[in-house]
């Protein structure tokens, strides 16, 4: 079917519904109605008509519209949660692992060699001690111990160089606390007590043993010549 044909198909159906129309009773009764009102108010008839009709045909689009517009709010809100999963997903995977935290005892070695090379008196040093942490910022299930340091009479570079040194130490090892007041022999110098605690890091999985590849079959052909 061409235009040409589609367009007679259509005036043509347009004819017949419009003499089912004026065929109507309803359509009479309006009919002489109007035909009954005086000519101002069938010309305020007539653009009212006229408005209702472009109204109808106008609120089909619109409407469409409206819901387009709403379906492309609801997509774009949804491509942005996305954009936001796959961000965080990223920045996750980025994060490097924090490796476990090595023995009390490497920590407190090692704590006690950095002592060592801050060249301190030994009326400065006055001890490390291993204890269980009783703090409520870290549980106590998350940490593998707490070591307190404890020197007097250090300047104020010292306790930041020390605090600094001691931080270091290891990715899992971290400064809780540090409590330092001023000494009372010489109120230039502090007494200072650095509080070390251990992360109870879990141990990376183990990677899936390897599936050995299956040995391909020998060819009969050649078992056979040999």
């Amino acid at each position: 079917m061409n235009l040409d044909d589609l367009k007679d198909k259509l005036v043509s159906d347009a004819r017949v519904t419009w003499e089912r129309i004026q065929e109507s009773g309803t359509y009479n009764q309006l009919r002489d109605r109007y035909e009954n009102m005086s000519p101002s108010m069938q010309k305020v008839t007539l653009v009212g008509g006229a408005a209702l009709i472009a109204f109808v045909i106008l609120s089909i689009p619109y409407r469409y519209y409206s819901q387009s517009q709403e379906y492309v709010g609801e997509f774009e809100g949804k491509r942005m949660t996305i954009r936001e999963l796959l961000k965080v997903s990223r920045e996750s995977s980025d994060i490097p692992q924090i490796p476990q935290a090595p023995s009390m005892d490497m920590i407190r070695s090692s704590v006690e060699n950095q002592i060592k090379n801050a060249n301190l008196l030994p009326e400065q040093i006055k001890g490390t001690e291993v204890a269980d942490n009783n703090s409520k910022v870290i549980p106590k299930n998350l940490t593998e111990g707490l070591l307190q340091v404890s020197l007097a009479k250090l300047n104020l570079r010292q306790v930041l160089d020390l605090g600094y040194q001691f931080q270091t130490i290891n990715p899992s090892v971290k400064l809780k606390d540090m409590v330092m007041t001023a000494n009372r022999e010489d109120a230039r110098y502090f007494d200072v007590v650095y509080k070390l605690v251990a992360l109870a890091v879990p141990a990376a999985p183990e990677p899936p043993p390897e599936v050995p590849a299956p040995r391909g079959k020998k060819n009969r052909n050649n078992s056979g010549g040999e």
